[in-house]
């Protein structure tokens, strides 16, 4: 029979299972953001939420999908901003959408890509990882965000009709993952690089 949850985590959830999972998805990101992949063990996860480390197993399969659930859950929060690029389609200029698109996932991808670099080190973390994330956009195909957008703003006429569209958003997405991973490399805290020379020569393709 699970356990009862404490008075102050039912006062948060209302004893909602959504809710409940939530809450210790975001107990397991605390952990994972101070303390490290490595560290983010089932107990430390439970006492960050306030809860038996039992209870735990009452919403997760075990200690992997936990944190695989719990990045996916945080990727989804930063990355919201990018998922909805499409619907500026026909709104502001083309070259300020992308670049709008850039910066965002900057922010997200700064605090992605750590997280998946320690995942690399745990090859069950891995493949959990793949499948929270095989139907979430933009995380599964961030590119097909991009080559929405771009469809969107050649059917409203503002994009030539033979332009290449997938193209373009995979060279914006290329370009967005490396800035991402040689700021992750140098070690260094650097401001993004805002790409507006590339932006204005891959907006010029496409609408010339």
């Amino acid at each position: 029979m699970p356990r009862p949850l404490p008075a102050a985590v039912l006062a948060i959830t209302g004893g909602d299972v959504d809710a409940v999972r939530n809450h210790i998805l975001e107990a397991a990101y605390r952990v994972i953001d101070k303390h490290g992949l490595a560290a983010a063990s089932t107990r430390a996860i439970a006492d960050e939420a306030g809860i038996s480390g039992g209870t735990l197993y009452n919403y997760f399969e075990n200690r992997r999908q936990l944190l695989a659930k719990s990045i996916v859950h945080h990727a989804k929060n930063l990355t919201d901003p990018v998922a909805k690029l499409p619907s500026r389609a026909g709104k502001n200029t083309i070259a300020h959408n992308l670049r709008y698109f850039v910066r965002q996932s900057a922010i997200a991808l700064d605090q992605l890509v750590p997280l998946f670099a320690a995942a690399f080190s745990d090859t069950a973390l891995l493949h959990a990882l793949r499948r929270e994330m095989a139907d979430v956009d933009p995380l599964s195909d961030p590119a097909a965000v991009v080559e929405r957008y771009l469809l969107a703003e050649r059917d409203v006429g503002r994009i030539s009709p033979d332009a290449d569209c997938h193209a373009a958003a995979s060279i914006i997405v290329s370009i967005c993952h490396d800035d991402a991973f040689q700021r992750y490399l140098s070690g260094e805290r650097q401001r993004p690089r805002s790409r507006h020379k590339e932006i204005e020569l891959i907006t010029r393709s496409l609408t010339t």
